[in-house]
């Protein structure tokens, strides 16, 4: 069994360099206030005694904590079954690690992401894809935390970074549907948290969609709701309807989506693309590694979270701030979406 080593304390640093604790808070805290000579004295003394300071009396003693949150609406278990995620996580992460702060993820805090809030040692956060009116960016505001919006429409005081979703969108379906398709299925993203109507991304989505729809006069599309996992992607494929105008397409506002969705058709003993042709959205890695490889539409997410993470650093530093231009999105057309052909006798 291990054996406790106590902390060493900034009282025995203090004495054995012969300084005043004071002198030992300001080696760590604000070095400018000391001569050269007592700080690399001290420096060196905390160095033999293996000193660190702790955290907790660090914050207080500067009023930061040296971390940000992502505050994420949904529990961990679900946002983790997402790879979309990752890719946010690794952009925020390079951003910390150049700047010296860690990353703190921020999910409910039994169900209430307002007292998640409240808990949380963090000096601002990134929201992911929380509505301009949520009540938890009120408790934000009453906090005085700094924070950044992403996947949101910007509101007084919280600058968003987005991408250009409805453009992703609409080339999405303007693909399907010069290939021939006109009954197209859209698996649309829920609301989030407390909304009564769709996130602002799905909004977006959903009208990049329907403009290339109006634009080729195609029949309105069949529409289900699902959240971003595999599992509620073979739901929605045992969602569809099929008859005499069954759906030829689907489009899903999420790689996870259709991927789901593209595991069921295979159990149904269907062919992607050649019964049933399928497009993604956000290109997470595995997208290229299906079978077929996933048609989908690429958004910058790596990029779009170095930009939040910045915007957040500059907030923090007092800097004024504004939501940045839209970031562009791109249709990688892979192997799961053909021409339409009609099959009678469909396998179910």
């Amino acid at each position: 069994m291990a054996a406790f080593v106590p902390r060493v304390t900034i009282a025995e640093v203090a004495s054995a360099a012969g300084v005043s604790k004071t002198a030992v808070s300001f080696a760590f805290n604000a070095p400018e206030k000391l001569g050269q000579a007592t700080l690399e004295r001290i420096q060196v003394v905390a160095t033999e005694l293996g000193y660190t300071p702790h955290p907790t009396a660090r914050a207080l003693s500067t009023r930061r904590s040296g971390s940000i949150g992502l505050l994420i609406p949904q529990g961990l278990e679900t946002v983790f079954a997402n790879p979309f995620i990752n890719q946010l996580i690794q952009g925020l992460g390079e951003v910390c690690e150049q700047h010296d702060l860690t990353l703190l993820l921020v999910p409910p805090l039994n169900g209430s992401l307002e007292e998640a809030i409240r808990r949380a040692p963090v000096d601002g956060f990134i929201s992911l894809g929380l509505s301009a009116s949520d009540r938890a960016l009120e408790t934000l505001d009453r906090a005085g935390v700094p924070a950044v919006l992403v996947d949101s429409d910007a509101s007084p005081g919280h600058p968003a970074v987005n991408v250009d979703d409805a453009a992703g969108a609409e080339a999405a379906a303007r693909h399907i549907l010069q290939l021939g398709h006109r009954h197209l299925t859209l698996v649309v993203l829920p609301p989030a948290r407390f909304q009564k109507g769709l996130t602002a991304v799905a909004q977006r989505r959903l009208a990049g969609y329907e403009a290339a729809l109006a634009e080729a006069a195609a029949p309105a599309p069949e529409m289900i709701r699902a959240e971003a996992t595999v599992a509620a992607g073979a739901q929605a494929f045992r969602a569809l309807t099929w008859g005499p105008a069954h759906s030829t397409a689907v489009l899903a506002m999420s790689d996870m989506v259709a991927i789901g969705l593209m595991a069921a058709a295979r159990e149904a003993r269907l062919d992607v693309p050649g019964d049933l042709s399928v497009v993604g959205y956000d290109d997470v890695p595995m997208a290229a590694w299906t079978t077929p490889a996933l048609t989908t539409v690429r958004q910058p997410t790596v990029v779009k979270a170095r930009l939040a993470a910045h915007l957040l650093i500059a907030l923090l530093e007092g800097r004024e701030v504004a939501s940045p231009a839209l970031l562009a999105t791109e249709l990688v057309v892979r192997g799961t979406t053909a021409p339409v052909r009609e099959v009678i006798g469909r396998k179910r």
